[in-house]
């Protein structure tokens, strides 16, 4: 049996837990092991082929008790046990201040691991010496498929480095009745990006212009459900913000779904049923399009608008960044699209684990 080591995004992040879920679930007679809090052996019970390694656990605070430099060195051993590792996640190459420091733990797991990275992006990023240092790093994986051809094409020579779909236009989406007039909105809150989008100056304009967006809406007779896809990151400050600047925080057309690490179902399947996406959050997006639902993306990061640019997404989209971006009435021009080509390419993620 292979045993791989697993790296994501563990906050109860639905976009990033459906990669697990993906991951794991292809490979079922593989074993991982995931380093990560005990809150998400809840999150991921309903894969027995993945064991959660509690970081806080009483072995680890013991270890940590008789010398810190212990921890790592057990995690060390932990990822040696295995055949690979594997990073899988989205937005994992953003340029912070101390990149210099992240990059030593790149390049640690790239000499020392048969290393593989699906489904990212790179950047946002700043500086030419971050982009050197990570075409440095790619050469030493094993595997680098990115999710953009505009992540791809920084590094054209680097052989390790290839793109393909988002992982999650292959995601089985529930086939449900369409409710003609319900309305699925996944919502952020601007105000706490700053470090990584330097979006806080927007988030007055965000929550008015979506107020009156969705108030219009609820003029035409449609019914709302508001998402958040994680708390940690202000998804559910960011509704309570919306509701507050509708003045709707009871109304009975407006019904609030937050995603807790246990209800990814509940989730997709009120995507699935509703007749448009109004999607901020990235996956939202992807995820709505793998329904077949029309989308109207809410552009808060360029990784959206490079893949939008990918697949020839030729309907509405509003860039929060840029208020003029904004329409004064009902957006007329939402598309859904044929994304079976997207969802046949976003395997090829994958195309060297299989052979693995």
């Amino acid at each position: 049996m292979k045993k791989i080591f697993l790296y994501a995004y563990d906050r109860r992040n639905l976009g990033d837990d459906l990669f697990v879920h993906t991951i794991v679930q292809r490979y079922p007679k593989a074993q991982f092991y995931m380093w990560s809090g005990k809150e998400n052996r809840e999150t991921y019970a309903c894969l027995p082929n993945l064991k959660v390694i509690d970081r806080e656990s009483r072995w680890v605070h013991f270890l940590r008790k008789l010398r810190p430099s212990l921890v790592a060195r057990y995690r060390t051993w932990l990822e040696n046990r295995c055949d690979a590792v594997v990073y899988i996640g989205g937005s994992i190459f953003m340029e912070y201040p101390n990149w210099e420091t992240i990059c030593t733990w790149w390049e640690y797991e790239a000499e020392n691991r048969p290393f593989y990275v699906l489904g990212a992006n790179f950047g946002p990023w700043h500086t030419e010496g971050y982009r050197q240092k990570m075409a440095e790093i790619f050469k030493k994986c094993r595997d680098v498929c990115f999710r953009d051809k505009y992540s791809e094409s920084l590094f054209p020579d680097v052989d390790t480095v290839r793109c393909a779909p988002d992982i999650l236009f292959a995601h089985p989406m529930p086939q449900m009745p369409m409710k003609d007039k319900q309305i699925f909105v996944s919502v952020i809150d601007c105000a706490g990006r700053d470090e990584s989008h330097g979006l806080s100056a927007h988030d007055d304009s965000y929550v008015s212009n979506m107020a009156a967006l969705l108030r219009r809406y609820l003029d035409e007779g449609h019914t709302l459900v508001l998402s958040a896809f994680c708390a940690e990151e202000g998804d559910e400050a960011g509704i309570a913000k919306l509701l507050r600047a509708m003045d709707c925080q009871h109304d009975p057309r407006i019904t609030v779904l937050c995603y807790d690490g246990t209800n990814a179902d509940a989730v997709k399947r009120a995507m699935a049923e509703s007749a448009l996406i109004v999607g901020t959050r990235f996956h939202a997006v992807i995820l709505g399009l793998a329904a077949g639902r029309p989308v109207l993306p809410v552009v808060y990061s360029d990784k959206t608008l490079h893949v939008l640019e990918d697949m020839g997404f030729a309907g509405t989209v509003f860039d929060l960044r840029k208020d003029d971006a904004w329409q004064k009435c009902l957006p007329n021009d939402i598309k859904s699209m044929n994304v079976q080509s997207l969802r046949i390419n976003a395997q090829d993620h994958f195309r060297n684990i299989d052979s693995l």
